[in-house]
């Protein structure tokens, strides 16, 4: 069956062939693609966790390339092991095929894309399956394991007191998928800073590093903030039994943000709240620990809230001690 352009299919047996061959085994798998199951040696604790990207629901192929698509269903579940404070060991893809398959270049990309960002982080791509359906679907599992003299971290944690603090700057993704619904709001930012925004959109950086520093540094509770920080906030919050309060004008607003939201007519700080899929982490921190965590996380570390007593799970957004009414905390997609 031809694939999209004319392009010959590549059959089922023969996709598995060649990922087999891209895929690199790497430390903690003792064997990989090739038999009925993997073999790992993870030591302590397993990690483990499984997101899925489905068409028409978390990307769409006239935006997203086949090597961008491999990178970030990797990269979401890879964030997802960083958010427990811990390092990913190996993946496991079931990929389902749309009507017309993939041509052996788009296949060869998409594989290409994930691969690149597994060797970044020594995780090895170690099986998974292959089917067709309706669209194309990329179901990803992920194996880590628990970081060097830290447990896992757990969304549960969290006590009244405890400092929200996020890693890097937010708002990015959401500004890069403006853009790449709205070409026309480029003009807003120089053309490096609309690049910016929509690879962190299309390519997002799980972070590992930051996840197991502020794991060693005493984070109490921690997520990756996917549906946004007032959704992903209320969930930390709902955990751990108390209620979140943040505070909008101390949000780290990434580079060429403000000016995308100008032009779109948005408030970009309710922007970066609520729009999600930047795959920063957010953690709760005990007061004492926020400075030795500053100091011991690769890039920035911001606190952007707090922790208190009450109902538990409820976001408070305050801009400058005043309540903010946020209609919309996040994203939330139909099932």
């Amino acid at each position: 069956m031809p694939a999209k352009g004319g392009a010959e299919a590549v059959s089922e047996l023969a996709l598995i062939e060649r990922i087999g061959a891209r895929a690199r085994r790497r430390p903690g798998t003792e064997l990989g693609i090739g038999d009925d199951a993997a073999l790992l040696s993870v030591g302590g604790t397993a990690v483990v966790t499984q997101d899925l990207l489905a068409e028409g629901v978390h990307f769409r192929r006239a935006t997203t390339s086949p090597r961008d698509l491999g990178h970030k269903a990797l990269a979401v579940n890879l964030s997802d092991i960083a958010a427990m404070g811990a390092e990913p060991v190996a993946a496991f893809v079931g990929l389902c095929l749309p009507p017309g398959g993939l041509s052996d270049d788009a296949a060869d990309e998409l594989y290409s894309g994930m691969e690149a960002l597994a060797e970044r982080y020594g995780v090895t791509v170690a099986g998974g399956d292959v089917t067709g359906g309706p669209a194309l679907v990329l179901a990803v599992a992920a194996v880590g394991r628990a970081g060097d003299g830290a447990a896992p971290v757990r969304r549960s944690g969290g006590r009244p007191g405890d400092l929200l603090c996020v890693t890097g700057a937010l708002g990015a993704s959401a500004a890069g998928l403006l853009l790449l619904e709205r070409p026309e709001l480029a003009g807003a930012v120089p053309t490096p800073v609309a690049e910016r925004l929509r690879a962190a959109h299309l390519r997002p950086e799980p972070r590992v590093g930051a996840g197991l520093a502020l794991g060693r540094a005493g984070a109490r509770a921690m997520l990756d903030l996917s549906d946004g920080l007032g959704l992903d906030g209320g969930r930390l919050a709902r955990a751990s039994g108390a209620r979140a309060v943040i505070e909008l004008d101390a949000l780290p607003l990434a580079e060429g943000v403000a000016e995308i939201a100008a032009a779109a007519g948005r408030d970009a700080r309710l922007l970066a709240v609520s729009g999600g899929e930047d795959y920063e982490l957010l953690a709760a921190l005990p007061p004492a620990a926020v400075e030795p965590a500053h100091r011991a996380v690769p890039g920035r570390l911001t606190p952007v809230g707090r922790l208190e007593e009450g109902v538990p799970g409820l976001v408070a957004v305050e801009r400058g001690g005043a309540a903010v009414d946020l209609a919309a905390g996040g994203w939330e997609h139909d099932v």
